[in-house]
């Protein structure tokens, strides 16, 4: 699946969300992180997922959070500010694809998987990222079969920080 292929502009969703970043909130949710997440969702990528809302999901999922710590309500904000840009910059996706947009971008702080596997793979291209905090993913927390598999990898350090040049100087 090639960027070619989706209905949405996601460099305009991705410059959109950039330009909007309070730069007081650094690197660690940001777009970078951002940047990361949409590479992950593209990796884990299978027949029958939604490629349209797992790239959104990459860009939207964090873009509402007041702080990089506690910020129990950025998904539920996330899912808000959805209906905000749902004419605009999301006008390409239906209904249903907008309703799992929202559902994933809420729920993937608070749940481990639902069984759809568009959102589960958004969850999962997340958590994949989580070593730029210092968190090593569990493969029993992750949603697909094919995150489990990647974080289980004993060379998955080697392996994430061919994605994040900054954690690659780290180790």
């Amino acid at each position: 699946m090639t960027s070619k292929q989706l209905k949405l502009n996601i460099e305009r969703i991705r410059n959109y969300c950039a330009e909007r970043w309070p730069k007081n909130l650094g690197k660690s949710h940001g777009v970078e992180h951002w940047d990361r997440v949409a590479k992950f969702g593209e990796l884990l990528y299978q027949e029958g997922a939604d490629m349209d809302v797992i790239m959104a999901f990459a860009y939207l999922h964090d873009s509402q959070r007041e702080n990089n710590n506690e910020d129990y309500e950025h998904g539920p904000k996330a899912a808000r500010f959805i209906d905000t840009i749902r004419v605009s910059l999301l006008s390409a996706l239906n209904d249903e694809q907008i309703a799992k947009l929202k559902r994933a971008c809420e729920l993937h702080t608070i749940a481990d998987r639902t069984g759809d596997i568009t959102i589960d793979i958004c969850f999962d291209a997340d958590r994949m990222d989580l070593l730029r905090v210092g968190i090593t993913p569990l493969p029993e927390r992750m949603a697909s079969k094919k995150g489990a598999e990647l974080v289980s990898n004993p060379d998955y350090i080697a392996f994430y920080a061919e994605y994040n040049p900054a954690f690659k100087s780290l180790i």
